[in-house]
């Protein structure tokens, strides 16, 4: 077999560092003018050497989170014979122990839990492969199993499709909630009601530059929420993901493919279902129109089904 090389995830790794470093770097830089413009001005006081201290601060924070985020998602290479974490290698011979779902330490400011496998080596040394840092992380996880935890050949394993026609004759339980009466709709549509209202004043609605303005507000707040607002469809052989207003998002799982569903939340964001499939390919999608007994009928009806759902955050 090719060795498997890990991809950074575009959005999840890349991105984050980007924007973290810009932003302390962003931050750093206000606090270190003022600093100056307040030195220049003669006015030099114990809070004066505070700011120069705290704009240092921002931009070793820039530096660490560069350097936090590569120690925690190293470049991976894995092999039928051994598995190397950047420049660490180690013989497949040496896994003690594979666990290939849950949440794990992702160190950085503090530890944020973060969904990962954990590999533990016969010296006790533990190494994670975090999946939202990777974009193929399911794919050292499928070999894992089958190579270390079943001790088979590895085989590649190619995802299905399902076309849209096998779910039409289904009879589906939605878990849906009311945008409306949810706080993620009620702060989306209270916005737009007022940009809309805003662009019909008469001291605006002849500014060109002004009716951009609110436009790209409009569409960016609109996205931004919608993001949050997924529902789920379960039938007898499908679990369909569907979105109140991305009306063109049909996604469908095979009961049967599906081995976990973990119920999350992360940071500021509303409660998530991630879907972890046989092959552990995985996707997190909030629903923030859910309420707590929409996402405990959600979990009794999966589990009639003998799907394993982790409950971490209702």
């Amino acid at each position: 077999m090719s060795p498997i090389v890990s991809k950074r995830h575009p959005y999840n790794f890349y991105f984050s560092i980007i924007f973290l470093a810009l932003f302390y770097i962003a931050l750093g830089s206000a606090i270190i003018f003022g600093y100056i413009r307040e030195s220049s001005e003669g006015d030099v006081k114990v809070k004066t050497f505070f700011l120069l201290i705290m704009g240092i601060a921002c931009y070793a924070l820039a530096v660490y989170s560069i350097y936090r985020y590569i120690k925690n998602a190293p470049t991976i290479i894995l092999d039928e014979d051994f598995i190397s974490f950047g420049n660490t290698t180690y013989a497949l011979t040496d896994i003690k122990k594979v666990t290939l779902t849950g949440k794990r330490p992702f160190k950085y400011v503090d530890n944020l839990p973060m969904e990962a496998a954990t590999i533990t080596f016969r010296n006790n040394e533990i190494r994670y492969i975090f999946n939202d840092m990777y974009s193929n992380s399911w794919e050292f996880k499928y070999f894992l199993k089958q190579v270390v935890v079943d001790k088979n050949n590895y085989t590649e394993k190619k995802e299905l499709s399902i076309e849209s026609n096998e779910t039409i004759i289904d009879t589906f339980e939605v878990f849906k909630g009311n945008q409306f009466t949810s706080f993620r709709g009620i702060i989306l549509w209270v916005l737009i009601i007022i940009l809309i209202y805003a662009h019909f004043n008469n001291s605006i609605k002849n500014s060109y530059g002004g009716n951009i303005f609110l436009a790209g507000a409009g569409l960016f707040w609109f996205f931004l929420n919608s993001y949050f607002m997924y529902y789920f469809k379960v039938s007898n052989s499908f679990f369909l993901i569907r979105n109140h207003n991305f009306f063109w998002v049909k996604k469908a799982y095979r009961i049967s493919d599906i081995k976990e569903i973990v119920y999350e939340t992360q940071g500021n964001m509303p409660n998530c279902l991630r879907i972890i499939t046989k092959d552990y390919r995985d996707k997190l999608y909030p629903a923030g129109t859910l309420r707590d007994t929409d996402w405990l009928n959600l979990k009794t009806t999966l589990e009639s089904y003998k799907i394993k759902v982790r409950n971490e955050c209702i």
